[in-house]
């Protein structure tokens, strides 16, 4: 329901809500609620089953809002990567050392916007410190480094498994 200039409710018709398309619903889901709507209230504006439905709308929407200007500005500097590389590829083709230099570069600027480059490995260095600190706590109170070494390993899978539920 929504509120006419007169400050009384009204109804908001099932053939006008099925005749709004999906991104018009979900940008007019963000501003109800940015006007200080509950999920609740949107839901019941636009048509949602339940506050849950006015909620994923919303957050449907604000994701996108953030990924179109993301993909916009990829795609621009692609295009500037596109100039570069064809502004210096007849010096590639002649075997210039300098500009083969360039050009791997900016095909590296280019794999990384891409997301073409494959996962860096990275170095966990958490099971090194874990270890250190298990001898320390063993020394210092004479407790076994194994046992001490086992807890912390219960207490991290306990956590993880915690986090990702």
């Amino acid at each position: 329901m929504a509120d006419s200039p007169s400050g009384v409710r009204k109804s908001t018709s099932k053939a006008t809500i099925k005749g709004i398309s999906t991104t018009d619903r979900q940008r007019r889901a963000v501003e109800l609620r940015k006007s200080g709507n509950t999920f609740q209230e949107i839901a019941d504006e636009l048509g949602y089953a339940h506050a849950d439905g006015a909620q994923k709308a919303i957050l449907s929407a604000l994701r996108k809002t953030l990924q179109e200007p993301t993909d916009e500005l990829r795609k621009l500097e692609c295009e500037r990567l596109d100039v570069m590389l064809k502004s210096i590829w007849p010096f590639v083709l002649r075997g210039s050392p300098r500009h083969v230099e360039m050009a791997l570069r900016v095909m590296d600027r280019r794999a990384s916007y891409m997301g073409l480059d494959a996962p860096k490995q990275v170095e966990d260095n958490r099971t090194v410190t874990i270890a250190i600190m298990a001898e320390q706590i063993a020394s210092e109170t004479g407790l076994n480094k194994d046992e001490i070494l086992a807890e912390a390993q219960a207490i991290i899978t306990k956590s993880i498994a915690e986090a990702s539920s």
